[in-house]
């Protein structure tokens, strides 16, 4: 394999001067001039809502009365589930959760109603007068002990919502013949999404009995099917606009306040805004999964991995959402697939609760069990005596390997690259410090694997819209919605690449389900979606120009057509004057999935290597990062400030999992509520970060660019707690690291 064209770049403005471009909406957000959904607050006869959320984690309904409420001066309208004039329900995978629950509560976030008024004052006050009458129920809070024999069942079906395993080999034979062994028991959080943006927006009634959702949402055309069917609405009667939001991470995949919001404007005839506070999103909105990991792993006298076995328990919450999606990408990574390892037992239970839903969010399930599996190769590593790089080195998966279902897949180079180098990195040369120190310092490295789109064969469609105005504008429409990324400056530049125009030429149309529907926004998929459009389109364009112009020898260009000689001959606004029809071109397709008959996991990877360095207090055991190092195998890099913005977010949002955030919870209750007591990582904790890219791709021309916007969160937690044990000689094995607890083994070790 030639390696010089994989050879790793730091990601700066001086290695990628002509594609160093500020992003379009940059200025308007450092201004504060950006118009979010929840901004939203001029509309003629705007009402404000609120919705009633449960008192109890889990009861039974004796009875709402609602009229105090609607008699308050003030209130337009007060409704609740005998209201809804279509299903009472929603959800991606399975439709299992109310929009406004009828006998049975399952935890503090269930809807029971909802009120529009003048105020948010008023509205809130209208909440507090409706009397509702519950029975309490015993609450399920444990998801081990919510598939014991006799546990209350909080769905018809009881509480295993979902399962999984992935095997090949014989597990049980081969840890017989391992020289050793390692076993671990790994935990990671319950972790928000805290999006600056909480969720919200307004609906807006037409004449002709139509709604059009003006929304912080990750799905247009998805979120219109569920409201059609939720408000018994013909699809034509209902439009999604999912305007650039304040932050999205999987946290506004599934429906928050759109059909409460939906019901009252229809009703009413009048817009209806709601927007959730930050106590209401904690308790209302979606968390990353809490998982529990058993873990064993042995190799043989040469350190090659033999064995491996993980059973993972997810505490899914409430209700469904994308849980069963989760777990499936959960249990592949589990299954350690950057490694050859000949006998394998994966298995997962996605379990019901009385604890806060959970579902999507970055990494996807991806990361906890990287975590888990990256933990295992360090321990295994320190038994067999090896460095855990080299460990690694003699277990890589080759491009040419299949993946851990047998499925092909096309990695962008080989793994060995990145090891080489992290291995490499400038932060292993470290200072020693003097015995009396006050801070320990310590490095670690671990790496990840990320794919691309909804994988497993799932239905995943992508499309586009591309036509000339009569204005002689260039507008590109795309399903997918802008809420942070940076896919509106990735659409820029690709246009412009494939299209041979200016940015000055172009019209971004994103997120409305009046237009091409390019699926959802999630799953790292826009990008490669995006290339692919853009790549159908590019042929059926130049065409369309050249007949419009009437010659074959034009070439599009800035502001218009060019001659073989490269003058300009033509203007867009000219070429649309002159036009008796304009061009519209659409396009429709699905996300690759690979050459196998039955897809399964994800067809385009990604590689991620991340180096840790920390400092521990010897005092406290508070852990401070104090640089990373990211080496991504992550294709052509597009717009290098939305590339690096994504790795070092993603970064520190990894961060937040290992060393602060959980919301924990004890008998079905929120132990905090808000961001007083729920901390994240500040620009005061962000540490110095270099990324480095590899840009080229294996033998695939026709993918050349992958979805980073997960990839950054993928080895973080375990290089953090490795630099932690390389400081101090503890490795932490439960997330977020308690400080305390970690001060507590110190002490220990060094008794």
């Amino acid at each position: 394999m030639n390696t010089n064209a994989f050879t790793p770049r730091p990601l700066t403005a001086d290695n990628f001067t002509e594609r160093w471009q500020p992003r379009p909406d940059a200025s308007s957000k450092a201004r504060g001039e950006q118009y979010y959904p929840t901004d939203e607050l001029t509309w003629a006869g705007l009402l404000h809502g609120r919705i009633l959320r449960s008192t109890y984690p889990h009861a039974r309904i004796l009875s709402i009365n609602v009229e105090p409420a609607r008699a308050l001066p003030g209130v337009h309208d007060v409704v609740t589930a005998a209201d809804i004039p279509g299903a009472n329900t929603y959800g991606i995978v399975f439709r299992d959760q109310p929009v406004f629950c009828t006998d049975h509560v399952r935890y503090l976030g269930d809807a029971l109603a909802a009120v529009a008024a003048d105020t948010p004052e008023i509205a809130a006050h209208a909440l507090s007068l409706i009397e509702v009458q519950y029975a309490e129920l015993p609450v399920v809070a444990d998801p081990t002990a919510a598939l014991a024999d006799g546990a209350p069942h909080l769905h018809p079906d009881g509480n295993l919502l979902d399962s999984s395993q992935l095997a090949h080999g014989d597990v049980d034979t081969a840890f017989n013949t391992c020289a050793f062994v390692v076993e671990g028991r790994y935990r990671t959080p319950r972790q928000m999404h805290v999006f600056m943006e909480t969720e919200g927006g307004v609906v807006v009634p037409d004449r002709e009995g139509g709604l059009t959702f003006r929304v912080g949402c990750q799905s247009s055309h998805r979120d219109r099917e569920q409201l059609a069917s939720i408000l018994d609405l013909p699809l034509e009667k209902v439009r999604v606009m999912g305007l650039a939001t304040g932050g999205g991470f999987g946290g506004k995949d599934e429906l928050t306040m759109q059909p409460a919001a939906g019901l009252l404007a229809l009703r009413t005839g009048r817009p209806v805004r709601i927007h959730f506070d930050r106590r209401e999103s904690t308790i209302a909105g979606i968390k990353r999964h809490p998982v529990e990991f058993i873990a064993r792993t042995g190799c043989d006298a040469e350190g090659n991995l033999l064995a491996h076995q993980i059973h993972a328990i997810l505490d899914t919450g409430a209700y469904a959402t994308l849980g069963p999606a989760v777990l499936t990408n959960l249990t592949d990574h589990a299954a350690a697939p950057l490694y050859r390892i000949p006998n394998i037992k994966v298995s997962g239970q996605l379990v019901y609760t009385n604890n806060s839903v959970a579902g999507a969010f970055r990494g996807f399930g991806g990361n906890q069990a990287t975590f888990a599996v990256e933990s295992q190769l360090d321990k295994l590593a320190a038994a067999a005596g090896l460095h855990p790089a080299e460990l690694r080195r003699r277990n890589l998966r080759t491009p040419e390997d299949a993946g851990v279902e047998g499925q092909t897949q096309q990695q962008p180079c080989h793994p060995q690259l990145l090891l080489d180098a992290a291995q490499s990195s400038p932060l292993w040369q470290r200072a020693v410090h003097a015995a009396d120190d006050r801070w320990l310092s310590g490095v670690g490295m671990a790496l990840g694997a990320q794919g691309n789109g909804l994988g497993n064969g799932l239905p995943d469609a992508g499309g586009a819209r591309l036509r000339l105005t009569a204005e002689g504008r260039i507008e590109l429409a795309f399903g997918f919605i802008e809420y942070g990324q940076g896919v509106i400056a990735a659409v820029q530049s690709l246009a412009c690449e494939y299209l041979g125009c200016a940015a000055t030429d172009l019209d971004i149309r994103l997120g409305d389900s009046s237009g091409p529907d390019s699926g959802p926004t999630s799953a790292s998929r826009s990008s490669v979606i995006a290339v692919e459009a853009l790549r159908q389109l590019q042929p059926r364009w130049i065409d369309a120009l050249r007949i419009l112009a009437g010659s074959e020898n034009l070439t599009p260009g800035p502001a218009g057509l060019y001659s073989v000689s490269g003058e300009p001959c033509i203007s867009y606004p000219q070429l649309a004057s002159a036009a008796a029809q304009l061009p519209t071109l659409e396009v429709q397709f699905n996300f690759p999935t690979g050459p196998d008959q039955v897809p399964r996991g994800r067809y385009l990877q990604l590689l991620i290597a991340t180096v840790a360095r920390v400092a521990v207090d010897r005092l406290t055991g508070r852990v401070r990062v104090e640089q990373l190092h990211h080496i991504t195998a992550g294709g052509k890099v597009i717009h290098p400030p939305s590339y690096l913005g994504q790795i070092e977010g993603a970064a520190v949002m990894g961060m937040g999992m290992a060393l602060l955030e959980d919301v924990p919870m004890q008998d079905g209750q929120f132990l905090l509520d808000n961001l007083d007591a729920y901390l994240i990582p500040t620009l005061a904790d962000a540490p110095e970060q270099r990324v480095d890219v590899i840009e080229d791709i294996l033998d695939d021309e026709r993918y050349p660019v992958r979805g980073i916007g997960e990839l950054g969160i993928e080895a973080v937690s375990p290089a953090l707690t490795a630099a932690i044990e390389n400081a101090t000689g503890v490795r932490p094995d439960s997330l977020p690291v308690d400080p305390a607890a970690l001060l507590a083994a110190m002490q220990e070790q060094s008794a």
